[in-house]
């Protein structure tokens, strides 16, 4: 079972307790800050209530002066300076202010009173210390109750995830012509199978299910439609070849069937592609192929093309053989592609030149014709695209052509130029 998923719950899980434990010791550092504040503005706010009390009983009565607690009273008219008061006490006016000096921390209070001044300073030693301890000794106990918290909502969160993700690693396994389905049972899943595991797990069996149907239907109709679609095209062609052979027949009947006999090979063309592609997921059986022969034989076709356009005379239709080079793969996709290839350029060129070169590892479609501008040759490759605005276009797209040359690990590319003509190369492994 991947781990995936439970180490990302893991660190989500140590993400929110870390988090957790800053936010609660940010609010427990503010709150005794302003709780030490808080405690001394009262304190130094009694003990100069206390000295005021005092001295209206006694004039005599000293400010307090302790460890903790240093007071300076100045009577009015005297100088503060004089009677040893620190000269940052007097520059500091009346008021509490906190004294920014090193060790612990420390504050005054400047009040005015009956007779005099009062500087009173306020060391917090023992109070720094039990503020310090206190914080401490509280993020430690938050850090222990949040660790502890966020450990169990992660066992009890994955126990809850494990079956989710033993299911999704199952199904990710699955060959979708034989999937597993006992798998994904709920007694083979680990973890806690709750009732939204058990309504997911049924939910990815009725799909597998209908899959399995869907992929059933649609090898009977490939193999239906093989047979079916293929022996009204051979009557067409068999009938049309017995027709053309009659001596007695016709020239404009003669064009009428080589238009006919075209128009029968277009369909065996998209019928063979069609087949070919709806057989994806299964492997294709494989031969040897004759790259030049089957370059020889989209040749022919596409001159039969240039006599039904009337092109024939006006262009110039060539093999180029610069390799001879057997693939493995399948001869008929082979022919497919190149076919379609060259009717696509007898298509678009009106006057010029058409080549189709043989190489080691490709074979280019090189022609004159009206090329594409870049808009089009960007869309070209699109499904029920066709750039047939210019001439008018026939039998399969580019789209399903670079389908069919994936499907054997060749590619297309096209480089076009408006007006000049057009380069379409199918590429393949080097062959032998």
């Amino acid at each position: 079972m991947p781990q995936g998923l439970p180490r990302k719950l893991r660190r989500v899980f140590v993400l929110q307790a870390v988090l957790a434990i800053i936010a609660v010791v940010t609010c427990m550092y503010v709150a005794t800050v302003f709780a030490r504040g808080q405690i001394a503005s009262d304190w130094m706010q009694a003990e100069a209530d206390r000295f005021w009390q005092e001295l209206a009983r006694d004039p005599a009565y000293p400010p307090p002066w302790t460890q903790s607690v240093n007071g300076y009273f100045v009577p009015e008219g005297a100088d503060a300076l004089a009677l040893g008061v620190p000269a940052a006490f007097v520059e500091a006016g009346p008021g509490r202010h906190l004294l920014r000096e090193p060790g612990p921390s420390q504050r005054l209070l400047v009040q005015d009173g009956p007779g005099g001044r009062l500087y009173l300073r306020v060391t917090f030693h023992l109070m720094d210390r039990v503020g310090s301890w206190s914080l401490v000794i509280a993020a430690l106990v938050a850090m222990g109750a949040i660790g502890a918290v966020s450990w169990l909502s992660y066992r009890i969160a994955r126990r809850m995830v494990l079956p989710v993700t033993a299911m999704a690693s199952e199904v990710a396994r699955w060959d979708p012509r034989q999937p597993d389905l006992g798998a994904i049972e709920p007694g083979q899943l680990p973890g806690e199978v709750g009732r939204e595991v058990r309504l997911l797990g049924g939910a990815i069996r009725g799909l597998a299910e209908r899959s399995q149907s869907f992929i059933r239907r649609e090898r009977d109709f490939t193999r239906e439609a093989s047979h079916e679609l293929r022996t009204p095209l051979t009557v067409v062609r068999v009938a049309t070849d017995m027709l053309r052979r009659d001596p007695e027949l016709p020239p404009r009947m003669q064009r009428s069937l080589d238009r006919v006999q075209v128009a029968a090979r277009d369909m065996e063309a998209v019928v063979d592609a069609l087949l070919i592609l709806a057989r994806e997921d299964e492997p294709v059986a494989t031969e040897e192929i004759e790259v030049l022969e089957v370059a020889a034989e989209a040749i022919r076709i596409g001159a039969t093309l240039l006599d039904e356009l009337g092109s024939s005379a006006v262009v110039d239709l060539a093999l180029v053989e610069r390799a001879a080079p057997v693939l493995s793969g399948s001869r008929r996709a082979m022919a497919v592609i190149l076919e379609q290839l060259v009717r696509n350029a007898c298509t678009f060129t009106a006057a010029g030149r058409i080549e189709v070169v043989v190489g080691d590892d490709r074979v280019e479609v090189n022609d004159t014709g009206v090329g594409m501008d870049r808009d089009v040759l960007e869309r070209v490759f699109e499904p029920f695209y066709r750039a047939d605005q210019y001439v008018g276009g026939r039998g399969l797209g580019l789209a399903v052509v670079r389908r069919l040359a994936g499907r054997f690990n060749w590619t297309i590319s096209i480089d076009s130029t408006p007006g000049q003509g057009t380069r379409v190369t199918l590429k393949f492994p080097r062959a032998r």
